[in-house]
Formats: C-alpha cells, sequence, structure tokens
C-alpha cells in the first residue's frame, strides 16, 4: 500500500487549458465554416456574372434576379437593394452588402461583408 500513496491523480493545469481553448476553437469552427463556405460560393457567383456580363442576354435585371437565386441557394441574406450594379460603355461594377449574422452559444457575430467587382465588358 505503501505505492499507492505517492500517486495523487492530478490532472496538469496545463492540459485542462489546451482542452478548454481546443473546446472554443472547435465549436467556433462548427458554426463558422459553413458560413464561411456560402459567402465564398456566392463570391464565385458573383465573379462569374461580371464576367458573363458582356454578352447580349445578361442585362442588369438578369444580373440581379441570378445572384437573389445564388444568395437563396446558399443562404445569404439579400434582397435587391443590397444588389448595386453601374454599367458604362466599357466596364461594368457590381457591388452587393449585407450583414450575415453568426450564432455562437451566447453570442451572435454580425459579419458585414461586401463583394466588389470591376470588370471591361468586351
Amino acid at each position: 500500500m505503501n505505492r499507492w500513496r505517492t500517486q495523487r491523480g492530478d490532472v496538469p493545469i496545463g492540459c485542462l487549458i489546451g482542452f478548454v481553448i481546443a473546446l472554443v476553437v472547435g465549436l467556433i469552427a462548427i458554426k463558422a465554416i459553413p458560413v464561411i463556405t456560402s459567402v465564398g460560393e456566392f463570391d464565385k457567383e458573383v465573379k462569374a456574372q461580371a464576367d458573363r456580363a458582356g454578352l447580349p442576354a445578361h442585362d442588369d435585371k438578369y444580373i440581379r434576379k441570378h445572384l437573389l437565386l445564388a444568395a437563396d441557394q446558399y443562404d445569404i441574406p439579400i434582397n435587391a437593394k443590397s444588389i448595386w450594379i453601374k454599367r458604362t460603355a466599357a466596364r461594368i461594377k457590381i457591388r452587393v452588402t449585407y450583414d450575415l449574422p453568426i450564432e455562437f452559444p451566447g453570442y451572435t457575430y454580425i459579419w458585414h461583408k461586401e463583394h466588389i467587382e470591376d470588370r471591361p465588358l468586351f
């Protein structure tokens, strides 16, 4: 029985701190990664619409409609007023702004996002 008396059974404090940090990072990742991937996919759609703006059937109404459909598909909260399109003879500028809430346990982070594309028309 003397040999069991020297064992304390403690967990080093560094191990507990590391576990808590890993847990917090994991919770943030679980909530943020799907939102970040949705925003990235929507950004690709904005770039694609800006690149295709020179095609005959791609007027401002068509671009706005497809951006709203893509936003609905990726759960991005925008409306028609969030999309700003300016077309000149040689260039098109598209700007989409919105606030995206990311809900964490006990806290809601509001992420202000703005997509800006400025492309030449061919």
